[in-house]
């Protein structure tokens, strides 16, 4: 696997964002050439950490259905293959499975399980899902956007006027939006001044 850097993490952490980011968005946001985001997308997808960009369906078009988890035992695991009800197979043992399956009623229940032969342990209705958004645990050497220093362990991820910045420790990441915070208001104050020397010019005409 090719050897990432920071600018590959970054983005990374945009397209996980927001995966319809044009090229020439993402060059913005990270301060590079679009030949270069270019590049380094073919690198990513090339090498197989991009495996593809999808869409988050809203949750109201999967309640559709009742999806129920079964503990189940098989020696054919291919026939659940089959069957589209079943969303999810995870394997613990040679011959045993917890399957996670969407249907409407009962009754299909009762066919999923009839067709795909499989024994069945234990019944689990699932009440509420809830996806965690998981960071990409990738250790790659890079320096932190305030103190320079090189990051060790997880970095302090921080998107800030749709750019993502990385910090090494809690005290640099005040630090840093203690300066922007200070920006800020130094911008503000040139802005309220060039607008009242405008205000007192305009008077002066009048």
């Amino acid at each position: 696997m090719t050897k990432l850097d920071d600018l590959d993490l970054k983005l990374i952490y945009l397209l996980m964002d927001n995966a319809r980011l044009r090229i020439s968005e993402l060059a913005e946001r990270l301060g590079v050439s679009r030949p270069t985001i270019r590049f380094r997308l073919e690198k990513l997808e090339k090498e197989g950490i991009i495996q593809g960009y999808t869409i988050k369906l809203n949750p109201e078009l999967r309640r559709a259905h009742n999806v129920v988890a079964l503990i189940v035992r098989t020696k054919n695991p291919e026939k659940m293959d089959e069957f589209e009800e079943i969303i999810e197979i995870n394997r613990f043992t040679s011959t045993k499975y917890l399957i996670k399956v969407a249907v409407e009623n009962m009754e299909e229940l009762r066919k999923v399980i009839e067709g795909t032969g499989v024994e069945v342990i234990e019944v689990m209705p699932i009440l509420e899902s809830r996806e965690k958004k998981l960071k990409p645990k990738i250790k790659v050497p890079f320096k932190c956007d305030y103190c320079g220093k090189e990051i060790v362990g997880e970095p302090i991820v921080y998107k800030y006027h749709n750019k993502v910045y990385f910090f090494c420790c809690p005290t640099c990441f005040r630090e840093f939006k203690k300066a922007r915070e200070n920006l800020e208001k130094v911008k503000l104050s040139q802005e309220h001044e060039v607008k009242d020397a405008h205000d007192h010019q305009d008077h002066s005409h009048g």
